[in-house]
């Protein structure tokens, strides 16, 4: 072959190299690439999600990770909890047992940790990085392969946020599940005790992940809907308010109910006539109502009651809020059901002290007319109380019938709130939280 010959066959294959090379080139920039197709290394994918949990610009990381992996599953997974534990972190995680094993580590970790249950081990998992370079990993694990894509910048991040939330709402914290798993059908401590210790061996709890369950557990056994009764201006509002801080605190769920919405709509039906029976309350000036009788309240409390019971089997503790002189008969309309499982606080306070609440605070309702058929009744915890109810109906209640009653047994809590003392009712609200944990602290030796 002469030289000739060969520069011709050589530029010939780079011509058609360069040809096709176009094409590919031309027919990528028109194509909308299919997203998560690459795959990758299992070591290699967690080895990118270590790395940005190391970035010293890292905030914070929310995430989804349907199939969690404990730590034994992997040499990097170890070095990614403890970068996971060095931020703010949250994740929602699928009751698949390895990730409930995972999560559990975390949360002893101090990692907050929510278990959705509708989640597949298959689905997608992203993680989003929050701080200085804003990013979202996103990936999708086919059997035993891995194929992630990196979103960077605020807009994906956003999207993701706004899902993550979502997700976040509808999850359960995983103390509670585990807690609700330790429980069961049947309220038998040696039962549940028996069922911890399972807990434990099942998914290696560490002494901090045991503790918080135990704690969920408590309150789902012993308190899942508190009571949080006295007179009007002895409180009730602020102490539900500040409890349910703390059970936040907690990671314990807290849904919060009353009777006064229930209570101003009989009043308004009334008013308008929409009831055959419109007697019984009257229209006070300012916003407010009075009624003739306190037993006009009770169909208030059985709407409530019913609200209440549809929480009642939910990993959630339900605060519950309400001020009758009757505090006895107000508690039974709630039935056995649910005071099976219930804790009473009453909140008490001077006549004096309670009469200079009441004045001080009185505000009213606020309407507003949203488009043609709409209109928006909003209340307030510090509504008017009328001066006669207050004068008359209110100026005792029967709270000390409560201690004797077998069905209060061991379940009746009183916090003084005659002071406007921020720090003591904090030490007064630990202490209930402590009366309802500490008998099972030793359910598990």
């Amino acid at each position: 072959m002469v030289w000739s010959q060969f520069f011709v066959s050589v530029l010939s294959g780079v011509a058609v190299s360069l040809v096709l090379a176009s094409l590919r080139v031309g027919w990528t920039h028109r194509r909308v690439p299919l997203g998560l197709s690459r795959a990758v290394t299992r070591r290699s994918y967690l080895a990118t999600i270590l790395t940005l949990s190391r970035d010293p610009g890292l905030e914070r990381i929310e995430g989804v990770i349907p199939s969690l992996r404990p730590s034994t599953a992997g040499p990097l997974l170890p070095d990614i909890q403890a970068a996971w534990a060095r931020v703010d972190a949250r994740f929602v995680v699928s009751e698949a047992p390895e990730s409930l094993a995972a999560g559990a580590e975390l949360a002893g970790k101090g990692v907050e940790v929510r278990v959705k249950r509708s989640l597949l081990a298959d689905d997608l998992s992203y993680h989003v990085f929050g701080g200085e370079r804003p990013q979202v990993v996103v990936n999708h694990r086919d059997g035993r392969r891995d194929r992630p894509s990196r979103l960077v910048g605020p807009s994906p991040t956003r999207i993701f946020q706004a899902h993550f939330a979502d997700a976040w709402r509808c999850a359960v914290p995983i103390e509670s599940v585990l807690a609700d798993e330790a429980l069961g059908d049947g309220p038998d401590r040696a039962v549940v005790a028996e069922r911890l210790r399972e807990l434990r061996r099942r998914y290696a709890l560490s002494g901090q992940a045991e503790a918080a369950v135990v704690r969920h557990l408590a309150f789902l056994h012993s308190a899942r809907v508190v009571f949080v009764t006295g007179l009007p201006g002895a409180g009730k509002s602020l102490v539900r308010n500040r409890l349910a801080e703390k059970l936040g605190a907690l990671r314990l769920q807290v849904d919060q109910q009353g009777d006064y919405a229930y209570i101003f709509s009989e009043f308004v039906k009334r008013m308008i006539r929409l009831e055959e029976d419109s007697t019984g309350f009257v229209a006070v000036s300012g916003g407010a109502f009075d009624v003739d009788d306190e037993r006009r309240l009770e169909p208030a409390l059985r709407r409530l009651s019913r609200q209440v019971l549809t929480t009642v089997d939910k990993p959630m503790v339900t605060l519950v809020e309400f001020a009758r002189a009757d505090v006895v008969a107000a508690l039974l309309v709630f039935g056995e059901e649910i005071l099976s499982r219930a804790q009473v606080i009453h909140v008490r306070a001077s006549a004096a002290r309670r009469a200079m609440r009441l004045e001080a605070r009185a505000q009213p309702a606020r309407v507003q007319v949203d488009g043609l058929r709409g209109v928006t009744v909003e209340l307030s915890d510090n509504h008017l109380v009328p001066a006669t109810a207050a004068s008359s109906r209110y100026v005792g209640d029967d709270a000390a019938a409560l201690a004797p009653h077998r069905v209060f047994d061991g379940r009746l809590h009183h916090v003084d709130n005659e002071l406007d003392d921020p720090v003591g009712l904090d030490r007064r609200l630990d202490g209930f939280v402590d009366d309802v944990i500490r008998p099972y602290r030793t359910l598990v030796g």
